[in-house]
C-alpha cells in the first residue's frame, strides 16, 4: 500500500493577514470612534463655555455703557437731581408709556426732562430699542437700575452720585455683591448666585450753586 505525500500536506496554506486581523479591525474602529466622540464632546463644551463668557462680557460692557449714559444725562440736567434720585427703588421691570411731553419736539422743564430720561433709561435697560414679539432683545437679563445721590451740604444739587445696575447672569457662580455694597432690589448680599453688578460712582456739580 503506497502513501502519497503532496506539497499541500507538507506545507498547509496559511491564513491571509486580513482573515487573521478581521476581529481586531472592528475593535480598533470602535476605540477610534470612542476617542473621537470624547474629543467632540470636549470641543462642544469648550464652545459653550466660550459663548457664555462672551455673552457675560457683552452684558457687563452694556451695563457700564448704560450707567455712563445716565450719568451724562444727570450732568446735563443737574437742576432736576431730586427727580433722578430714585434711590434703591429699581427701574427695569416697568413698561410704562412714554411721558408727555417727550422733550424732543418741544421745550421741557428740568423735571419733565428728568422724567423722560428715566423712562428712556428703563427702556434701554430692557433692550426695547429692538423688539421681537414685543420683547426687548438688546438689553440685560432681568435688569435693575438704581440711582443714589448724596448732596454735599450745604449744597443740594452737588454731591456724590452712584448709578447701580444689576442683572441676572447665565450660569450660577457667586453673588457679585459683597458686604457694604448697595442692593438695587432683589435678594440681600450673598442671596443671589446669579446676580451680576456694576456700580459707577462720580461727583456731580451744579455750577449755579457756586
Amino acid at each position: 500500500m503506497s502513501c502519497k505525500i503532496t506539497m499541500a500536506m507538507m506545507f498547509p496554506a496559511r491564513k491571509s493577514l486580513s482573515a487573521q486581523h478581521s476581529g481586531f479591525t472592528l475593535i480598533e474602529v470602535l476605540v477610534a470612534f470612542l476617542i473621537l466622540s470624547v474629543g467632540l464632546l470636549g470641543v462642544v463644551g469648550l464652545m459653550m463655555n466660550s459663548k457664555v463668557s462672551q455673552h457675560q462680557a457683552i452684558q457687563r460692557t452694556r451695563a457700564v455703557e448704560l450707567a455712563d449714559a445716565m450719568i451724562e444725562r444727570i450732568r446735563i440736567n443737574p437742576a432736576a437731581i431730586a427727580t433722578y434720585n430714585i434711590g434703591l427703588n429699581p427701574l427695569g421691570s416697568n413698561n410704562a408709556t412714554e411721558p408727555s411731553p417727550n422733550c424732543s419736539s418741544g421745550p421741557c422743564t428740568p423735571t419733565e426732562l428728568a422724567a423722560h430720561d428715566l423712562w428712556s433709561w428703563e427702556q434701554a435697560l430692557q433692550g426695547r430699542s429692538a423688539l421681537v414679539d414685543g420683547e426687548g432683545v438688546d438689553g440685560l437679563i432681568t435688569p435693575r437700575g438704581c440711582i443714589v445721590f448724596i448732596p454735599a451740604a450745604p449744597r443740594t444739587r452737588t454731591g456724590q452720585l452712584s448709578v447701580i445696575i444689576q442683572w441676572r447672569g447665565l450660569v450660577e457662580s457667586s453673588d457679585a455683591l459683597v458686604e457694604g455694597d448697595q442692593v438695587c432690589g432683589g435678594e440681600e448680599v450673598g442671596g443671589d448666585l446669579y446676580r451680576r453688578h456694576v456700580a459707577v460712582n462720580t461727583y456731580v456739580v451744579d455750577e449755579t450753586e457756586f
